[in-house]
């Protein structure tokens, strides 16, 4: 994931409590994101954006099994690795940075979340959502070659 460079605020380790870091958020109208890493059956990335402090977009990427999920649907994929085993990081982003994000995928944007809703919604434990892909493209068909014959 490529994402605005901004200043690192908070940085540690995953299981955090989401919903402190979202009540600070709030109240300080906090720009910019929590960045997550963590290994389920792969390693499991996140991003959740903030804009003055209210949830604005997510996304949740898994290079190894191929899949990349957005907006409202990525809501519970992220929720879901702040239980599990990795780190985390904050990244400070004006306004406009958090705007551009937006701007060049809105696919990311989220339904409004109100935070008393937060807890519900965060799994007491961390459970693997991505699984291996099951067809095995051979290198030509990677490629769009897979006409070619060897």
């Amino acid at each position: 994931m490529n994402f605005p460079v901004g200043g690192v605020t908070t940085k540690g380790d995953v299981p955090f409590d989401l919903v402190v870091k979202v009540q600070e958020f709030l109240d300080s109208r906090f720009n910019g994101y929590i960045i997550l890493s963590v290994k389920g059956t792969f390693i499991e990335e996140g991003a959740l954006f903030f804009k003055d402090g209210v949830i604005l977009a997510c996304v949740v990427e898994c290079l190894g099994a191929e899949a990349i999920v957005k907006g409202t649907d990525a809501l519970p994929y992220f929720f879901n690795e702040t239980r599990g085993f990795g780190f985390f990081q904050c990244v400070s982003l004006t306004k406009s940075q958090v705007d551009l994000v937006t701007a060049f995928d809105e696919k990311l944007l989220t339904n409004k979340i109100d935070l008393k809703d937060v807890p519900r919604m965060i799994p007491s434990v961390f459970s693997p959502r991505f699984n291996r892909v099951q067809t095995q493209k051979s290198a030509l068909e990677a490629y769009g070659l897979g006409e070619l014959k060897v």
